[in-house]
């Protein structure tokens, strides 16, 4: 029994509690996304030479990691924006 009135709770969560959520992962994705592209791939990647990239790359691998975690953290919360928008706005 309690476990089917958590279920219904979630699923009927208010539109102002899912725009809120959605919000807090609009600026998750704000400051994760241009820190990967802007700071991380402005810093390691040379236009038009492979082998500078592939050093810069080799000499800096935590940042490329941190550059993978925070693209992958953006689109998690871009997926699940996605999904609660859609939510709000199927009612």
């Amino acid at each position: 029994m309690a476990a089917d009135v958590m279920k219904k709770g979630i699923v009927e969560a208010s539109p102002r509690l899912k725009a809120r959520i959605a919000g807090v992962l609009y600026l998750i994705i704000i400051a994760a996304a241009p820190f990967a592209e802007v700071f991380v791939r402005g810093k390691l990647v040379v236009d038009g030479d492979a082998a500078a990239t592939a050093t810069n790359i080799v000499a800096d691998e935590t940042l490329y990691r941190l550059a993978g975690g925070a693209d992958l953290i953006a689109f998690t919360c871009d997926a699940a924006v996605a999904i609660i928008s859609i939510s709000c706005l199927s009612r």
